[in-house]
């Protein structure tokens, strides 16, 4: 048997159907494409472009991003903005998230003076948090204002935006920067029609929110809004000026019964091996809920009733356990122990924090080996 080289042993130049599975495998056309896609999307409509790290936590893919013209990246987590500084981004950093415990705000005030970051507020007690922890050290944050436009989650209605932002100013340690809303109601949309006129609500209530802010002398710069859904309904002329897409470097199983994409779009799908073929009607997969997640599509969608799509329309992922999938297939089935199967999954962001590394493919072949830095960040 001939040696490996070390790049060899870590996937490169191999077959994907020669890796180690469970495997996440990216099809670096179908990436790139995708990539290309949103940027172009973002300047044909005069808005900037500010892609989620959370969906990939890769610094190479953020990379992509932004040589394909990003203005920055937003995270979900202070360990992914850590990860893309060390990692020698320095592009500016939106953290979509509140801030309110002492050592995270003494993190991202570490952080901002390595590079520029923006923190979300929604009240007047987050704010003073904040500016606090930003006069200890005598620097001053940029902060953005997270509106609700409908997922009632995090965010101030709109008509309350303004007395905030008043709020805000008054802080000496804080500068007001723009305010941003995520429409992720969108995921839960029956079609694209729906996904369409909550585009519209989204747009309309950060841009009422700035209108109202800059009506009593605050400017607001930037009107941030979008998810992967809306982004591809939402232009500049709504008033907003930059959109923050995720899902879209891959898409799912969930964007595919959205209509936001087609299937041959999704660039990231599961390389699994069959370990079992315990009945006719059954086969058992080395992909559970450690690997896939146990989402049927984010912010409690019920569009998809299995775990995933299976590549080829082998059978249907009808249950996992943590380490088991358990694939409902017809009884003459040829699958045999020992086959490969490729699912793409319901929800990719909850697939890529829970691995080390892509895969990525060019045509069968693995042509790089991708970092997941943030994976398993919580912090």
């Amino acid at each position: 048997m001939r040696s490996l080289t070390a790049a060899q042993r870590d996937g490169a130049g191999l077959d994907w159907r020669a890796l180690d599975t469970p495997a996440l495998l990216v099809d670096l056309d179908r990436l790139d494409g995708n990539i290309g896609w949103m940027a172009d999307h973002a300047r044909r409509h005069g808005v900037a472009l500010r892609p989620h790290f959370k969906t990939h936590k890769s610094i190479a893919i953020a990379r992509r991003q932004l040589a394909a013209g990003a203005v920055g990246i937003t995270v979900a987590k202070l360990d992914e903005a850590e990860a893309l500084v060390d990692g020698g981004v320095e592009a500016p950093i939106v953290l979509a998230s509140e801030l309110v415990a002492a050592p995270k705000l003494q993190r991202a005030i570490r952080l901002a003076s390595r590079v520029p970051l923006t923190v979300a507020v929604d009240s007047a007690e987050g704010a003073a948090r904040l500016a606090a922890a930003a006069a200890s050290t005598a620097q001053v944050i940029d902060v953005w204002i997270e509106i609700d436009s409908g997922l009632q989650r995090c965010g101030v209605l709109p008509a309350d935006a303004a007395a905030l932002a008043r709020t805000v100013a008054a802080h000496p340690s804080l500068r007001l920067t723009g305010m941003f809303t995520h429409a992720g109601q969108s995921y839960a949309a029956g079609s694209a029609e729906a996904v369409a006129a909550i585009a519209v609500i989204e747009a309309n209530a950060v841009v009422e929110a700035a209108m109202a802010t800059r009506a009593i002398g605050i400017p607001v710069d930037t009107v941030s809004a979008g998810s992967t859904p809306t982004a591809r309904f939402l232009d500049g002329a709504s008033g907003i000026t930059e959109i923050r897409p995720g899902t879209y470097v891959f898409y799912d199983a969930l964007q595919v019964a959205l209509g936001t994409a087609a299937a041959e779009q999704c660039a990231l799908s599961i390389a699994t091996t069959v370990i079992s073929r315990p009945a006719p009607d059954r086969a058992v997969l080395d992909a559970g809920s450690k690997t896939l997640g146990l989402d049927r599509g984010a912010h409690s969608s019920d569009m998809l009733a299995d775990y995933g799509t299976v590549v080829g329309g082998l059978g249907s992922l009808v249950r996992l356990s943590e380490e088991h999938g358990i694939l409902r297939i017809p009884e003459e089935s040829s699958l045999a122990i020992g086959d490969r199967v490729r699912i793409v999954p319901n929800h990719v962001c909850s697939v890529s924090n829970l691995a080390r590394r892509f895969y990525g493919l060019r045509g069968d072949v693995v042509r790089e080996v991708i970092p997941i830095e943030a994976a398993g960040g919580v912090h």
